[in-house]
């Protein structure tokens, strides 16, 4: 291979087509038309002297020659841009740069309109792209360049990774208000008794909020029935405003929708503890200046809303 043809946009081009395993999405990433990044693979293609990216019955597959080069043209980026970003202040007025935030609906839900709005007075030129978290693979999504900031309630912190405490909320239990038992407060009885309506990650996964309920019921040797679950905890409250069933959130999100939707907020009747979201981060960006503005901007709009012990 003749290295004096390689520069780094066709290194960041190369690590585009084997993180999106497709050349529309990898040209969409680096803000080009699908032909120019066809005609981009071409040329890797010939430089490597291999393939890269073979079709498949289920799409485009990178090759093992691809994957070994990615994995080190990713540690050379990262280096490259941590040595161009750190000697320069941020300007926020001034700046271009994209974000991936992957974080759950609910938090999204509480802190990113306000994000959001922040960012566009206070940086025009920043764009901000939110996803849910796999949260199984949250340290190989920040290692692997897939998210810059991960913003979540996990009990277990994946180690090696940077984290900071960001809200505080307590549980609560919502019912509907004309529900035909439970008013006013809730029995571990009645918890246990009535359905449930629980929000599930994709198709089997669950919450870390319902795996703490199902721990603590377990704890005391009680089991719920689970008889709806939905894909979104903004579902939860409507669901529950027209049954009988109960569903366990985070106290701001109940707060939001019990007026609306005339909805009973009712302390547990187990010690569930408090949810605890914090952000996390690779320690590539832990002196990044850019990374540090927003940083600072979620801490700023987390603030008020962390409820009190």
């Amino acid at each position: 291979m003749d290295h004096k043809h390689l520069d780094v946009y066709l290194l960041r081009c190369l690590n585009a087509l084997v993180t999106e395993a497709h050349v529309t999405r990898a040209a969409e990433r680096m803000g080009i038309g699908q032909p120019a990044m066809s005609a981009t693979l071409a040329r890797l293609r010939m430089l490597f002297s291999d393939p890269l990216l073979v079709r498949t019955e289920k799409g485009m597959v990178a090759t093992p020659r691809a994957l070994e080069v990615a994995e080190q043209v990713q540690q050379a980026l990262d280096l490259i841009d941590q040595s161009l970003s750190e000697g320069a202040p941020f300007d926020p007025a001034r700046a271009s740069a994209h974000f991936r935030i992957a974080t759950s609906e609910s938090v999204g839900f509480l802190l990113m309109p306000s994000l959001i709005a922040s960012v566009r007075q206070l940086a025009p030129g920043v764009q901000l792209s939110v996803h849910n978290p796999d949260l199984p693979r949250v340290r190989q999504e920040l290692e692997e360049g897939d998210c810059d900031l991960v913003v979540a309630f996990l009990r277990n912190a994946p180690p090696g990774l940077r984290s900071t405490p960001l809200m505080r909320q307590h549980m609560c239990v919502i019912a509907a208000a004309d529900h035909p038992a439970i008013q006013g407060a809730i029995t571990l009885e009645q918890y246990v008794a009535y359905p449930h309506v629980c929000y599930a990650l994709g198709r089997t996964g669950g919450s870390t909020i319902e795996t703490v309920v199902d721990e603590a019921l377990s704890r005391a040797g009680l089991v719920r029935t689970v008889a709806a679950r939905v894909p979104s905890t903004l579902s939860s409250p409507a669901v529950v405003a027209k049954s009988d069933m109960l569903a366990t959130l985070p106290g701001r999100i109940a707060s939001h929708f019990a007026p609306l939707l005339g909805l009973q907020m009712l302390a547990p009747p187990l010690e569930l503890g408090d949810v605890h979201t914090s952000m996390f981060w690779h320690e590539r960006a832990q002196n990044n200046p850019a990374h540090r503005w927003l940083r600072e901007q979620f801490r700023r709009i987390a603030q008020p809303m962390t409820e009190p012990n």
